[in-house]
């Protein structure tokens, strides 16, 4: 039996998304203003620094599963959240 490439997570985790999907995609938490770029397997937002996984291949852009950036205990403290309640 031929291997399949989902027996290689660690593959998937490094696949790179594609220039023209990556143009396309856009935070969730400010989808107007922003872009993601594609940094150490994971896509990260330019103005908030969320960092969404990339998982079989796949970009998550749920903010449930992103990783917050250094200094941000909650998604509150994030520049794009504290500029919508000042």
């Amino acid at each position: 039996m031929r291997p399949l490439i989902t027996d290689f997570p660690d593959l998937l985790s490094s696949v790179m998304i594609s220039q023209d999907l990556l143009a396309l995609l856009r935070c969730p938490m400010e989808p107007s203003h922003t872009t993601l770029a594609d940094e150490n397997g994971r896509l990260v937002c330019q103005r908030c620094r969320l960092a969404f996984p990339i998982r079989d291949g796949l970009p998550v852009l749920l903010v449930e599963e992103a990783e917050l950036p250094p200094g941000c205990s909650s998604l509150e403290q994030l520049p794009c959240q504290r500029e919508k309640t000042s």
